[in-house]
This record gives structure tokens, C-alpha cells and sequence, in this order.
């Protein structure tokens, strides 16, 4: 669209937006999904270059509403940190993000974080 802003890589805002998000209102999971966009398409990051990935609960759903042309997968709970870790490692072209819950992080999953870290 003419006048539209565009990063050095020449996508606008929009290639980093994904589904119409179905999260409670006033989850705080919408304003994450926002700032991820917006780093991402400050940064120049090409989608197609990302692998976004999720544990389950809420966090499982996070992934589909933002940058809808990268790479996505869920993981088993509490792995999500084993597998981006994984994920790295077996792809080193791809940039791995995370969403995950307190549950997720925190509760069944704090060793593989711990590790990750």
C-alpha cells in the first residue's frame, strides 16, 4: 500500500501479524504477541527465518497470532525450553522464540529452563 511503512527488508507491519487472536480479554498474551511483532519487524527480521515455539495452556495458542509465515510448534509440558534448544541446534539459520506459562516455565518445565538459560 502506498505510504505504508516498511523495514529495510521492505515488509510492513502486517507481514508480522498472524490470526485474530481468541484470548481472553485483557490477557496479557495479546500484549506480548504485540511487542514480539513489533520488535521483529523493527529488528528486519524476515519471518520466514523464525521458528516460534510453545508449550501448552494459553501459551500454546500465543504462536498463531503473531508472524504467521514462520515456523511454528508445540511442544509437551514443560519441554518447550528442551526443544527451542533442540530446535537451535538442528537449524542454526532459523531464529527460535519461546512462549511459555508460569505452568509451562516455572512449575514442570523450571530444570529444562534452567538448563536453557
Amino acid at each position: 500500500m502506498a505510504g505504508e511503512k516498511v523495514n529495510r527488508i521492505n515488509l510492513s507491519e502486517k507481514d508480522y501479524e498472524g490470526a485474530a487472536s481468541t484470548m481472553c480479554r485483557g490477557c496479557g498474551h495479546d500484549a506480548i504477541s504485540a511487542s514480539i511483532m513489533r520488535a521483529f519487524f523493527e529488528s528486519s527480521v524476515d519471518p520466514k527465518k523464525v521458528i516460534k515455539l510453545s508449550g501448552i495452556g494459553c501459551s500454546s495458542k500465543t504462536p498463531a497470532y503473531f508472524m504467521s509465515q514462520s515456523f511454528g510448534f508445540n511442544a509437551v509440558h514443560g519441554r518447550m525450553s528442551a526443544v527451542a534448544t533442540g530446535a537451535n541446534l538442528a537449524n542454526r539459520d532459523l531464529i527460535p522464540i519461546g512462549v511459555s506459562g508460569d505452568g509451562d516455565t516455572a512449575a514442570i518445565g523450571l530444570g529444562n529452563f534452567c538448563h536453557m538459560m
